[in-house]
Parts: structure tokens; sequence; C-alpha cells
């Protein structure tokens, strides 16, 4: 027997009420609703007055939770600039005594790039490799040297997908095209002193002031020629600039780990750039970006390029 069975056979029909007693209830009915008329004709009004409090808890409930939100999220976003800026101060005290690869006499400090940037048509993005092979000579005033393969990209100069160009102070692309930007002997060996010097030099360039701050500085390390008080000092002053956040373990595009030092622009939906460093030699080993929105195929949070970079000596360029 179902559950429905049951209570239907638990009701007894069998026992009507008699004449008197539905004569007796309809009064008492009626009774009862004559005086409720009389005597709640306010109630709207006090349903009001418990209602309002109620939108108002409601209310201060949303908003309590809202601002929940926004403080979580900046006391996470100020802890990931603490730990990025304590991670920065740490790694350029330990550039400073690091001793860097020098080139002899006749030799060259290679810095080595293998590089995997997309390439976009009507028909979409895909990823191309490159090879950057930059040769800086121990002789300041003699000719750099760099071998480049395009990949499936031919030269935008060129026309060939292999080029290897020679020119002095790495100026492959013309007079204004200096392959590491800066005379290193101009950056202030101070941290804040150094990130005062590259502020200034701010021209409005990039989708903000921080972003194009964070570029150049990025622009410098990720030649991989930087002598070491230099860079200790673009460490330091990386640490200085808002919204810079530090990812642990991350590996560059030839599996080599390190930490991502990185910023989010607003201003370009979220995108994310950042180098990938060696904490104990301040090297810079990689560089990626990361997508902060569904753009040209990319999903939110995905890589749109990551490279490699290898700083060693040779006795040969090409």
């Amino acid at each position: 027997m179902d559950e429905l069975t049951l209570l239907r056979n638990t009701r007894d029909d069998s026992r009507e009420p008699s004449p008197k007693a539905l004569t007796a209830g309809r009064a008492a009915l009626l009774g009862s609703i004559a005086a409720d008329g009389a005597t709640t004709a306010p109630a709207p009004h006090r349903k009001h007055q418990r209602w309002m409090p109620r939108l108002t808890w409601a209310a201060g409930v949303a908003a309590a939770a809202i601002m929940g939100v926004l403080i979580a999220g900046n006391v996470t976003l100020s802890a990931q600039s603490a730990y990025a800026s304590d991670m920065l101060r740490t790694a350029a005290t330990r550039t400073i005594h690091y001793a860097d690869l020098v080139a002899g006499s006749e030799q060259y400090l290679l810095s080595h790039t293998h590089a995997r940037w997309g390439i976009c048509d009507s028909t979409g993005c895909k990823p191309n490799d490159q090879i950057l092979d930059v040769y800086m000579p121990a002789d300041p005033e003699a000719e750099w040297t760099l071998y480049r393969d395009w990949g499936d990209m031919p030269g935008v100069l060129t026309g060939e997908s292999i080029e290897t160009t020679r020119a002095v102070d790495g100026r492959f692309y013309g007079p204004e095209s200096s392959w590491v930007n800066v005379d290193y002997a101009d950056i202030p060996l101070d941290g804040a002193a150094a990130y005062e010097w590259l502020d200034a030099q701010y021209n409005g360039g990039s989708a903000s002031r921080d972003e194009d701050n964070f570029v150049r500085m990025a622009d410098i390390l990720r030649s991989g020629l930087v002598p070491a008080p230099q860079r200790a000092a673009l460490l330091d002053a990386l640490s200085r600039i808002p919204g810079v956040a530090a990812t642990d373990n991350v590996a560059n595009l030839d599996g080599v780990t390190g930490v991502a030092i990185g910023r989010n622009e607003p201003l370009r939906a979220g995108e994310r750039q950042e180098i990938i460093i060696d904490p104990n030699t301040g090297l810079v080993i990689g560089e990626r970006a990361m997508s902060g929105a569904t753009l040209f195929g990319w999903g939110p949070n995905e890589e749109i390029s990551l490279t490699a970079i290898e700083t060693t000596v040779v006795d040969t360029a090409p």
C-alpha cells in the first residue's frame, strides 16, 4: 500500500456534522470576520513598517558582500605585490654578488633567444617559432652580429626567412634601433634612482604609464647582456611599479623554470606581460604574455607568447 492510499484510508467519511453544528460554526465564523474588520484597519501601515527594516537589512547585507569582495580583491593584490617586491629586492641583492660571464679578447657574449610568437592573418592566428642570436663582442667598438631565423614569417626588411646582420652597437635595423636600447653606464645603481631615471623618460607611450615603465625595463633586461650592478638596480626598480606580481615555478619555452614577474594591464582587458628571471642571478631567462580575455582565438588566461633566453660566451660569430 502506497502512502497516498494509506492517507486516504485514514479519513472517516461516515461521520458527517449535524445541521445544528453547521449553523453554530457558520455563526462563529461570520462573527470573527466582523470583529477582525473593525480592529485591523491600520494593518497595512504596520506591515509597511515591518517590511522597510527588512529591505534596509537586505540592502546592507548586499553592500557588505560587495565591499567584502572588493576588500578581499585589494588584499590579494596587495599581498601579491608585496611578495613580488620582496622577491625582486632579494634577487637584486643576490645579483650584485653574481659574477657575470665576460667575453675575452676576440670572444663574444651570446644572447640566444628561442621565441614562440603568434602570427595572424585573415584566417586567424597560429604560433611561429623564431631564433634570435645576438653576438656582443668584447670590444664595444667592434661589430655586433645578429643571426635570425624568422620561422614561417619572412623577415620584415629582408623578405628572407634567415638573415645575418652586422652593426656597431647592435643597431641592426638603423641608427635608432640599438638591441639594448640604452647605454648601461647611464643606469643608476640605486633601485629608487633607477626607477626615477626610467620614469622621467616616459613620453606617453603604451596603454598607461605603469605599463610603459614595465615594458621599457623588460626590454633592457631581456637583452641578456646587462651587467650585474645595473641589472640589480633595474630589478629593484621593477619592484616599485604598481601592480607588479610574481609567480613561482614558471617554465620558459625550453623548460627552464624561474620566477615570472609581470603585471596585468586593465586598459588591455587584463592582458599580462611577464619576464621570467633566475632569482639567483637576476638574468632574464624568458618572457611570457597571457591573455586577459577571449581575443583572436585565445581564451582567458592563455599563453599568447613564450620565449627562452640564454647567455653564454662563444669564440666565433656567423
